[in-house]
């Protein structure tokens, strides 16, 4: 049984001990560290955030990005997002299309409201035309906002500023989910190392979280699910294991006769 967002569903099947891979969504992070290159950083950000709406379960949730080159980095982020069409999906120019129902972009204006009082800077969006929410750029996001914990699965990023990069694993590993992640850095040795510390089923290197290959596994660790599907993961998962002889000869066995 494989199953995407599978809720009580994940019960049923344990009452009934069926082989279960369940991925449940994510609360996905993007570190950016103080010697990344800036403007691939933010271009690749602005594509995990917003492809599809953001209603992605690999999209980027939290971009957290090192003191040193903060604001250099929201400068960036915010002009190649100002350059995002929203609308119609049946343009080719279009990249955010409408959300699945209009509740949804209520949710989302809800939680902008609360992050607005809670401190966050509104640095574009916030508003919204049937249900196609204008992309949503909140910077200076603190780690005890409520939008920082919530799954938002729509085109609204959250940008947050970490001092060094302990604290950027720290504030990336702060959520129950641990779905997909990223990290920037001209380092390969020094991402590798972050990527390992980050609790989360898959990890890239100077890419954003939005990646699915069809040889290669797919899952989550902690509330984003159990279990990996893909490549040969997929065929060990759902297939059993039996012993199966054959005797060529016949056995003597000790005390009988």
């Amino acid at each position: 049984m494989w199953l995407l967002e599978a809720g009580g569903i994940g019960k049923l099947a344990g009452e009934h001990l069926k082989e279960t891979a369940l991925e449940l969504g994510g609360n996905n992070a993007m570190v950016v560290l103080e010697d990344a290159d800036i403007e691939r950083a933010a271009e690749s950000a602005v594509f995990g955030k917003f492809l599809h709406q953001g209603q992605i379960c690999m999209a980027l949730n939290r971009i957290i990005v090192h003191a040193d080159i903060y604001d250099k980095f929201v400068e960036s982020f915010l002009a190649k997002t100002k350059k995002i069409q929203a609308g119609d999906p049946a343009d080719a120019q279009t990249l955010v299309g409408p959300l699945i129902r209009e509740k949804e972009v209520e949710r989302l204006l809800d939680l902008i409201k609360g992050a607005k009082a809670e401190g966050a800077r509104l640095l574009l969006g916030g508003t919204s035309k049937g249900s196609v929410l204008e992309p949503t750029v909140l910077a200076d996001v603190k780690p005890n906002q409520h939008i920082v914990q919530q799954e938002l699965f729509g085109p609204v990023a959250v940008i947050m500023k970490a001092q060094d990069e302990q604290e950027a694993v720290r504030l990336a590993n702060d959520t129950p989910y641990g779905l997909s992640g990223s990290v920037f850095t001209r380092n390969l040795e020094r991402g590798y190392q972050i990527a390992q510390q980050i609790e989360s089923g898959m990890v890239h290197v100077n890419d954003q979280s939005v990646n699915d290959e069809a040889h290669v596994m797919f899952g989550g660790e902690k509330s984003s699910g159990i279990g990996r599907f893909g490549g040969d993961w997929a065929i060990e998962k759902f297939t059993r294991t039996r012993w199966i002889s054959i005797q060529h000869q016949y056995r003597d066995y000790p005390g009988v006769q």
